[in-house]
């Protein structure tokens, strides 16, 4: 079984705990032993960090907050009001079923209307 990939928390996680062995003066021997950490995981880390914490990484994370950021703020400034008719929902289904529903009804409403009108059988045009 493997581990799974390291994601930005665990780069950031890291690199704070590099710098607090740096700054510790501690022998790593007992550095390791406080944080409950292998000799060989501090190496693999310290390898992985030897150039900082990569760029994709980085720009992912950079990208995520900005799209929080415009979810957050989406609607006070790029909503705009709008007035529906109150027109019916009207959907030809392939077997040449419609389904006709007033606006506003609701998601289970419409599905299982979908579904009873699509399980019948092809409708036919009638011949006058």
């Amino acid at each position: 079984m493997s581990r799974p990939p390291s994601d930005l928390d665990d780069y950031l996680d890291w690199q704070v705990r590099l710098e607090s062995h740096k700054n510790s003066g501690l022998e790593l021997d007992t550095f390791c032993l406080e944080e409950g950490i292998s000799k060989t995981t501090f190496y693999r880390w310290t390898e992985r960090l030897k150039d900082g914490i990569p760029k994709a990484m980085l720009a992912e994370e950079e990208a995520r907050k900005k799209a929080a950021h415009k979810k957050t703020t989406a609607g006070k400034a790029a909503f705009v009001p709008i007035t529906l008719k109150a027109s019916p929902v009207e959907i030809e289904l392939p077997n040449g079923g419609i389904v006709r529903l007033p606006l506003g009804v609701g998601q289970v409403v419409l599905v299982e209307a979908i579904r009873a009108v699509g399980a019948l059988k092809p409708w036919k045009a009638s011949k006058s």
